[in-house]
């Protein structure tokens, strides 16, 4: 029992000389740890840099640039850039050393090569010949002035005011500007001791520096800090190796995705603005009507580019149907030009004849036998009739556009037209020409129609038969189905292409300019076939010359 009890007596002291030792090298412990946290793998991204444990990344920083960077009261390198670049350089596994030195000297050793990093303010005047990183964060300016000179700074009225600022250049070139003492300075905490002691009527500094320096030196009774009107500054990373600044560019976003940014540098320095805090649903709001501002200029652009697209598509239309009316309109008057000439010919030619004959059958004085009177007669009586065929042509055009349906009141068949119309035609009797009239089932059929426009149709298209085919054969067959009426005139002379099956029966076309003929009788004929309640097509599967196909519907037929 002695033993078990002072084994146990033994085991209680040695627990309680382990906790003294644990927490008197408590400290020593977590400055173990940390050192070993702050151990960085070496990554291949390091590696492809040149950096290594025995090369590690040289980062310089500004002794007296609290609270961002600074030596603490031991000589470690302090701040939230501090803190941060370690975060950085730890997620991108580079090994990595703090190199402090005096403001003055960052700028040149960063661009030199003596750094292979620090940050910096971005200025236009260094891009050419270093590389900055995008901002961690933005930089406000502040001017910090006592309380007993000023109820408000009065900053449109500079002339002759002594302002102490960090050295930049824009500041310097504004205050030079507006007339006023410019004292540029790098130790900012003398600058604030030497403004609170009347020596300058101003310090301008970066918002997070007044009030960390104001604080520090337990100045917030006499000193006061007011925001500037000044745009921001960005403030970023900066190296002369372009390759690091991009990896570093990469690793920043996922930072700023993480909250990393805010977590370190949030309320003091990215975040806070002068003694008010903007709350969150403010931003909210904001980048809600951002937003919405956003969607409605992207459905009203949209909108109108759809809108000018519709409307540049119309205007195309509009401009290619000018066109066509125009080249339409430019060879209508060509046509109707070459028509007058035509006409012209036309009846001047049996003017000429029936003159001539009439003059020597006048003449008392002039010997003719019986034959010659005879042919004499036949000629004017040919020619009268050829300028009464123009002029009934001439009669016809002036309805050739009409819409008014003709009445159909005469009750005949397809052979009495056909009759009508080889008569009036005379194709029959014409000695160039082999004629042959076909009657088909229907033929003699009864059906109401007008019997004159029927056969004036029907005359034309056997006058453009017989005048087209030189040597040859015309034929018309004529049928009658169920009360339409078919008339189909073929020949075997000149043959029309299939392109122009349509052209032929616009007014004053002639595919053959050359040739006699007004250019009227197809389009008379078709037009009288519409107003009968039929049509006039031709039939472009024909090869043999010319096939046209006239088709007339019975009033009775087309009413049921």
């Amino acid at each position: 029992m002695q033993t078990k009890g002072f084994i146990i007596k033994r085991v209680w002291v040695i627990a309680i000389s382990l906790a003294i030792v644990l927490v008197s090298c408590k400290n020593d412990v977590s400055e173990f740890m940390q050192a070993f946290d702050d151990e960085p793998i070496v990554s291949p991204l390091a590696t492809e840099l040149g950096f290594s444990k025995d090369r590690p990344l040289v980062m310089g920083m500004n002794t007296s640039y609290a609270p961002l960077q600074y030596v603490n009261s031991q000589g470690l390198p302090t701040g939230y850039d501090v803190e941060f670049t370690k975060k950085l350089l730890m997620r991108l596994g580079i090994p990595y050393t703090f190199s402090p030195n005096h403001w003055d000297k960052m700028s040149p050793g960063i661009i030199g090569g003596k750094y292979d990093m620090g940050m910096l303010v971005y200025s236009s005047y260094r891009k050419d010949t270093t590389n900055y990183s995008d901002a961690v964060f933005r930089m406000y300016y502040q001017v910090v002035y006592r309380k007993k000179d000023f109820a408000e700074f009065d900053f449109r009225h500079l002339k002759g005011k002594r302002i102490a600022y960090m050295k930049s250049r824009p500041i310097g070139l504004m205050l030079k500007d507006e007339e006023a003492d410019g004292y540029p300075i790098t130790d900012l905490n003398e600058a604030i001791v030497d403004l609170a002691n009347g020596k300058y009527d101003g310090v301008i500094c970066y918002r997070f520096q007044a009030k960390y320096h104001v604080g520090l030196l337990h100045l917030s009774d006499q000193l006061k800090a007011d925001d500037l009107s000044l745009e921001p500054r960005e403030y970023c990373y900066a190296s002369h190796d372009k390759r690091l600044i991009d990896a570093i560019n990469a690793e920043l976003k996922k930072m700023e995705a993480e909250g990393i940014v805010d977590e370190i540098y949030g309320q003091e320095v990215a975040e806070h603005f002068g003694d008010i805090k903007i709350p969150m649903w403010v931003w909210w709001l904001l980048t809600g009507l951002v937003f919405l501002f956003m969607v409605v200029y992207v459905v009203n652009k949209n909108r109108y580019n759809r809108r000018l697209q519709s409307a540049n598509a119309q205007l195309q239309k509009n401009n290619k149907a000018l066109q066509l009316a125009t080249a339409r309109a430019e060879e209508s008057t060509r046509m109707k030009s070459n028509f007058i000439k035509q006409i012209s010919h036309e009846i001047r030619t049996p003017l000429n004849i029936i003159c001539g004959f009439t003059q020597v059958l006048t003449t008392t004085d002039a010997e003719l036998d019986k034959a010659e009177k005879r042919n004499m007669s036949v000629q004017i009586i040919d020619n009268t009739e050829r300028i009464t065929g123009l002029v009934n042509k001439m009669l016809a055009l002036a309805e050739i556009n009409s819409s008014v349906v003709l009445e159909r009141e005469d009750h005949t068949s397809a052979a009495v037209i056909a009759q009508e119309a080889i008569k009036a035609a005379g194709i029959n009797k014409a000695s160039h020409v082999q004629f042959k009239l076909v009657k088909l089932f229907g033929a003699e059929q009864m059906f109401d129609t007008h019997l004159r426009s029927a056969v004036l149709a029907l005359q034309q298209l056997l006058d453009n038969a017989k005048k087209f085919t030189e040597q040859g054969q015309v034929t018309l067959q004529i049928s009658n189905h169920e009360g339409q009426a078919c008339f189909v005139v073929e020949d075997t002379g000149t043959s029309i292409p299939v392109y122009q099956a349509e052209r032929i029966f616009d007014e004053f076309v002639q595919l053959d300019e050359y040739s006699d003929g007004t250019g009227i009788g197809l389009s008379i004929a078709r037009s009288l076939a519409r107003r009968l309640g039929g049509d006039i097509v031709l039939d472009t599967t024909y090869t043999g010359g010319a096939r046209f196909v006239m088709t007339l519907q019975s009033q009775q037929e087309e009413t049921a």
